[in-house]
């Protein structure tokens, strides 16, 4: 009997990008592939995603199309890192729409160009450039988890068959875009996350770090109440299951 899985999550991913376009309007169409992150790899070091410009040859449209990558270690890790990832990524996509030289190093090192890139996508970036890769390690805020709470509930539903997350554990790598690798991308992702539920009165959940949910209220779209924590602490591999 013929499955699914495979054109299930492509379309997830690729309507995660038609989300983020309705948003930001420039971003241009991409090309959108997964799989594992791991090819030639350590397995615990995956790549999450990249952005890799002009790779794609578009007969119909008389040009040339970027790929963005969301890894199956993504996936498994959820909804909401995928968007993560992605926006991430679109940040980059933006920057090479835009000719802008968000990076340096060969992709490793992400300057403040980028930086104000991510900030305007939904991402919040660190206040100060790290060693090697400058503002890579830019995460989602409250907000854009309120924005794009539907399509994280997508992502979930979609991700049926994926790849099993890696453990935690050692150092971490970077990616040809330089962003911290691993299940939630390196220490800035890294850490416990707590299970939360709305005020519905069939509660919708998801897991989320406490950074996170420091950052302000997540509200639901549905109830409008915030989310809070339940009385359950999910480590990262436990929460990707």
């Amino acid at each position: 009997m013929p499955t699914h899985e495979g054109t299930r999550i492509t379309t997830a991913l690729e309507s995660t990008w038609a989300a983020f376009q309705r948003h930001h309007p420039d971003l241009p169409d991409v090309v959108m592939i997964t799989g594992t992150g791991t090819q030639g790899r350590n397995r615990k070091r995956p790549k999450l995603g990249h952005h890799t410009a002009d790779r794609w040859l578009d007969a119909a449209a008389g040009g040339r199309r970027a790929e963005l990558f969301v890894s199956g270690e993504a996936i498994a890790a959820g909804g909401q890192v995928v968007v993560e990832t992605a926006l991430h990524e679109a940040a980059h996509a933006l920057a090479a729409a835009r000719g802008i030289r968000d990076t340096s190093c060969a992709g490793r090192w992400h300057n403040r160009k980028f930086a104000e890139l991510a900030k305007e996508v939904g991402l919040e970036p660190p206040k100060r450039a790290e060693k090697v890769i400058g503002f890579s390690e830019a995460l989602i805020t409250a907000a854009t988890v309120s924005r794009y709470a539907s399509v994280i509930r997508k992502l979930d539903a979609a991700a049926l068959a994926r790849i099993e997350a890696p453990d935690e554990g050692g150092d971490q790598e970077q990616d040809e875009d330089g962003k911290k690798e691993g299940p939630r991308g390196g220490k800035g992702r890294a850490g416990k996350r707590l299970a939360v539920a709305c005020a519905c009165e069939k509660p919708r959940r998801m897991q989320v770090t406490p950074k996170l949910l420091e950052g302000g209220a997540i509200l639901c779209g549905e109830c409008r109440e915030p989310f809070q924590p339940e009385e359950i602490e999910l480590e990262d591999d436990e929460a990707a299951a």
